[in-house]
């Protein structure tokens, strides 16, 4: 069934572009439909590293994971997963662990339908599944019966934000519910964050961004900016792991296409543990 036919069946307006199916989009994926796709056109006119930046963010995503594997964590929350792209937590932390267990969340009705058929056709529906939950609601997340059917809490989990909490403003009390999730988590645990920025921008870069944010009013979703200090505090009680919070590019890079210059200033992102 066609995106456009499956939002409008599930109910759901298709005629505004939602952050989700615009990440996709941004991704070159196939989640997404011509409104979506005409935003993403809209946006590359305003900001035109936004695919760049896109990309930064998938690489960070992918090495955050890897190095989690590497330590020995074999459970993984992706919350605010969104549509199914190349490069999945699951893809690569099953390839490092077969044994691995992923549990996505998104609260967009079309990602979770699209990555369950996914998970389907891989054949990985005993170790990998989606739910349907929102961020602001961790205990409805934490103790889901899919959730729970997967992720044993009693130890460590690798808890991805990536690309998520630039859509939740101040008034949700962003540091009290990473709070609520640490205090939930086992002792050797990860939290994984990024976040849209312009504290370290040039000036025709922050005019962008503002520019960019603007846009977004448009959408289902607002987004909002966060300095490299309030995302620090967004990680108390988190061990914040080398080399700190950096921009995307400089989190452990393994590959020069990485470092593409043109969205260098534009995230920071960081890894903690729970002591």
């Amino acid at each position: 069934m066609a995106v456009v036919a499956w939002l409008e069946a599930a109910g759901i307006d298709a005629t505004l572009p939602s952050p989700d199916r615009v990440y996709d989009a941004y991704l070159g994926g196939s989640h997404n439909t011509a409104v979506d796709r005409s935003f993403v056109d809209q946006v590359e006119q305003i900001l035109p590293p936004i695919k760049p930046l896109a990309r930064n963010n998938r690489s960070f995503l992918r090495r955050a994971v890897k190095e989690a594997a590497a330590a020995g964590i074999t459970q993984f929350l992706d919350i605010g997963s969104g549509a199914p792209t190349v490069g999945n937590v699951h893809e690569i932390a099953l390839r490092a662990n077969p044994e691995a267990h992923v549990v996505y969340v998104d609260s967009n009705t079309i990602a979770v339908q699209s990555s369950l058929i996914k998970l389907q056709e891989q054949n990985v529906t005993d170790r990998v599944t989606m739910i349907q939950e929102d961020l602001r609601n961790p205990d409805g997340i934490l103790d889901h019966p899919q959730t729970r059917a997967l992720i044993d809490f009693d130890k460590p989990v690798c808890l991805q934000m990536v690309a998520l909490l630039h859509f939740i403003g101040d008034e949700d009390n962003p540091a009290d519910l990473i709070a609520h999730y640490r205090s939930r988590l086992a002792p050797g645990s990860l939290l994984v964050m990024s976040h849209i920025a312009l504290d370290d921008a040039s000036q025709e870069q922050k005019d962008q961004v503002a520019a960019f944010l603007d846009a977004y009013k448009n959408t289902t979703t607002r987004l909002y900016t966060r300095t490299k200090a309030e995302l620090e505090r967004l990680f108390e009680g988190w061990e914040l792991q080398e080399p700190g919070i950096v921009h995307l590019q400089d989190w452990r890079p393994d590959n020069p296409v990485d470092r593409e210059p043109s969205a260098y200033h534009l995230a920071w992102c960081g890894v903690g543990r729970k002591a």
